[in-house]
């Protein structure tokens, strides 16, 4: 997939992040693809469960994707936004990537593919 096309999705994903539940103190998105380079989706990291206390307890937006769409997925990218909208810096949790590496899928943080990612999300 061209840089320009995968940009192209990242106002999606910001839209996505605005709209949902602001008492996150940040939100990450995180948006699937096959290998034709098909969107199987777009997903955001939800609230702690009850039951969780330990850090990182939430539903994650990587093993949301993964549980939907299972082998499907060839790469899978992430962006975290903070509560004023700016990109932070992110990378996938050692859980996400050792069930990401069990299903042959890439995990890529969209900061590291972007320098200027907080232009894509103003839009």
């Amino acid at each position: 997939m061209t840089a320009k096309a995968l940009a192209s999705y990242i106002p999606r994903m910001a839209n996505k992040i605005k709209d949902n539940n602001k008492s996150l103190k940040y939100k990450i998105c995180a948006i699937a693809f096959s290998k034709r380079n098909n969107l199987l989706g777009i997903e955001m990291n939800g609230h702690r469960q009850f039951e969780s206390v330990r850090r990182g307890g939430g539903d994650h937006a990587e093993t949301k994707l993964i549980k939907k769409f299972g082998r499907r997925i060839d790469r899978i990218y992430i962006m975290r936004v903070g509560k004023t909208c700016d990109a932070l810096p992110i990378h996938a949790c050692e859980n996400c990537t050792k069930v990401a590496d069990k299903y042959g899928i890439k995990i890529i943080p969209l900061h590291e593919q972007f320098e200027d990612l907080n232009e894509f999300i103003k839009k």
